[in-house]
């Protein structure tokens, strides 16, 4: 009879320990969005404390979990927590998932915004307006492929930048090597020019025409007149309006309204695109283009038509 009053005072006393115990772990912490930075060093308790309360009870229950477990040790970084029972947090922190970042770079952004999109990013800017890189090209501007990458917070930037040239120098390398044989230009010549279409496109159908129309102005010594040029030349301080004053600044070495033949970098990241269409483009007949809508542009063979259409569009008021 004793021995049965034993093992009902142990199931009891079991029963009123397991309930508390799945209590404590299958609660939620954090309904909201809730990040847990884990430092290098911190003890399992240190960490466990900023999410919940260690009193006696509580670390027994812990200590429990993690021996059955074997968690000995949790792993730096940065988690979210919201909406996770206690126990899925713990085999988190155990296991190492952090929060992953991503880091949207998109053709057509220049140097100033890639720096300022770093800096306002979780990685840590080691690499100011990409000066860290190794590069052949003997520019920093453009050297970049436009892409999402993934990261953990505070990644070094250098990191994916030196992998995100890598990428960009292979495309250029191809284009370069296999552009049309009538095409005269040189590696950094061909991004340049790359940059240039990038700014100038409403879309991409279009850009081997633009191509066509600035490489055909470059075989005769025409001025590209290209405003984005003057604009690059303007940052990071333009103002969103081209000055007359701007148009006849020889200062400017981005103006290619004053000054002859490519700019002397590029004026921002390309997209594959634009540079095939720097590569392969053939001469066209093609000297004028004019946007006659918000994504695309008409194009002249000579200036009169070109003022005809400026006219047409109502630009010239």
């Amino acid at each position: 009879m004793i021995y049965i009053k034993i093992t009902l005072s142990i199931f009891v006393l079991l029963f009123s320990f397991i309930g508390p115990y799945n209590s404590y772990l299958n609660y939620v912490p954090f309904n909201n969005s809730y990040y847990l930075n884990v430092v290098k060093g911190d003890s399992i308790d240190v960490t466990i404390s900023k999410i919940s309360n260690l009193n006696f009870i509580n670390k027994l229950f812990l200590r429990i979990y993690l021996n059955n477990n074997k968690i000995y040790q949790f792993q730096a970084g940065e988690y979210q927590l919201a909406n996770k029972v206690l126990k899925n947090i713990i085999n988190d922190l155990n296991n190492g998932k952090t929060v992953t970042h991503k880091l949207s770079i998109t053709e057509g952004m220049n140097i100033y915004q890639l720096n300022q999109l770093i800096d306002d990013s979780y990685l840590i800017n080691d690499c100011h307006m990409l000066k860290c890189i190794k590069t052949d090209l003997s520019f920093k501007e453009g050297i970049i492929f436009p892409d999402t990458y993934y990261y953990k917070k505070n990644m070094l930037a250098s990191t994916i930048l030196q992998k995100s040239h890598d990428i960009l120098n292979g495309h250029l390398n191809y284009f370069f090597k296999n552009k049309d044989l009538n095409n005269e230009l040189k590696k950094e010549e061909i991004l340049i020019l790359a940059s240039i279409i990038e700014k100038e496109a409403g879309n991409n159908d279009e850009k081997f025409d633009i191509s066509s129309v600035f490489l055909k102005r470059l075989s005769i010594d025409m001025k590209l007149q290209a405003d984005p040029t003057i604009i690059y030349g303007l940052l990071p301080n333009f103002d969103g309006d081209i000055k007359k004053s701007d148009i006849l600044d020889r200062n400017n070495k981005y103006n290619t309204y004053m000054i002859k033949g490519l700019p002397p970098t590029p004026i921002a990241l390309v997209s594959l695109s634009s540079l095939d269409a720097a590569a392969n483009a053939t001469l066209g007949e093609y000297l004028y283009f004019v946007a006659d809508s918000p994504s695309s542009h008409y194009f002249s063979k000579t200036y009169q038509e070109h003022l005809n259409k400026i006219n047409d569009l109502g630009l010239n008021k």
